[in-house]
């Protein structure tokens, strides 16, 4: 692989609180379905993620695709509710959301989970929400992550409830090894690893995630393993799983 990792000193994270680094990210990627590391087809995502929080989430509030992305899971979550409203750190993103992935019953918006002033104002527009999130605290900082979580139960109010996948130790214990193996060709994760520092900071493992909830005053419904699907491809033509954790939890 052609790209070196990015050395820790140089790391970017999601806490730059005017999202430069998804901004760059969103504008470089190659205009294609599935250039996104984890842009996989919602049956490999929303679709099944919807069978476990379904029973949780109450139909008549809003659901928040937090991390939206280009929006191909947000899409097909308003094939199942009916008000959505897709947030990401990165116009860029929102403007191929919009392009890509528009509905009738969507809406795409800036939003900084980070940024206090703009989660009170977002739920003071849009009340309690239910939200979906995968891949988004494993990113944060150790020390943001509670912040996250805490402004999660401001979204969420009293009524809305959270699902949320992340990655695990073991996910980024195995991505380090993809990486370092020179027979591996796996071009949409190397961009990650290029922008994001894979393997070079600690993810949100099970206990800690739970934990992270916990300490924002969320109680755990419901929790366990998951495999994330991305859209890379290993050298024997099966797809990139990654194992990960989830929790649904209500505020």
């Amino acid at each position: 692989m052609a790209g070196p990792l990015i050395p820790r000193q140089e790391m970017p994270t999601m806490a730059n609180k005017d999202g430069q680094v998804w901004e760059a990210y969103w504008t470089d990627l190659p205009d294609r379905a599935g250039a996104a590391f984890w842009d996989c087809e919602p049956a490999d995502g929303a679709a099944a993620h919807a069978e476990l929080f379904k029973a949780h989430f109450d139909p008549q509030l809003p659901l928040v695709d937090l991390g939206c992305g280009n929006g191909t899971q947000t899409k097909y979550l308003a094939g199942l509710y009916d008000r959505v409203v897709g947030v990401d750190i990165a116009e860029a993103a929102l403007k191929r959301a919009r392009a890509e992935n528009p509905a009738a019953n969507v809406a795409y918006e800036l939003l900084d989970v980070l940024d206090d002033a703009a989660v009170r104002a977002f739920h003071e527009r849009h009340g309690d929400v239910n939200i979906y999130l995968s891949g988004v605290i494993h990113q944060l900082p150790v020390d943001r992550r509670v912040a996250c979580t805490r402004n999660l139960a401001v979204l969420a109010g009293t009524r809305g409830c959270v699902f949320d996948q992340e990655l695990t130790p073991a996910s980024y214990t195995y991505m380090q090894r993809l990486i370092a193996d020179p027979a591996n060709d796996l071009p949409k994760l190397e961009r990650v690893s290029i922008y994001f520092g894979i393997g070079l900071q600690p993810a949100a493992g099970e206990a800690e995630l739970e934990t992270v909830y916990e300490q924002a005053g969320f109680t755990i419904t419901e929790g366990g393993e998951l495999r994330l699907r991305t859209t890379e491809t290993l050298a024997d033509g099966a797809n990139l799983d990654l194992p990960t954790h989830y929790v649904i939890a209500r505020a």
